[in-house]
């Protein structure tokens, strides 16, 4: 799997680690497995600086909007904007 230039584990591409933590969030995820996924974060430093930071902006949220949650559609239209990725091929 390729890696960021600037990263320090084997294993954390910017895809990756986006995967990982929508799975990690995901109500859904079995406990087992969202240890799982937690311990591989904090294996690498900049994936758990990451992870804070998302839990971070995950409380602001909360604290600001309460319990309400978006809309089924829009949450869909948003999890697919970030697990998409769009490519630009130029032609000379």
């Amino acid at each position: 799997m390729a890696t960021d230039s600037n990263s320090t584990c084997g294993d954390c591409s910017d895809a990756r680690l986006t995967s990982l933590l929508c799975e990690l969030f995901d109500p859904s995820t079995p406990r087992a497995r969202a240890d799982e996924i937690r311990a591989t974060i904090e294996s690498c430093p900049e994936c758990f600086s990451r992870l804070e930071s998302e839990q971070a902006v995950r409380g602001r949220l909360r604290e600001c909007c309460g319990h309400a949650q978006a809309p089924e559609p829009l949450r869909q239209r948003i999890i697919t904007s970030i697990t998409t990725v769009s490519v630009t091929e130029v032609r000379y």
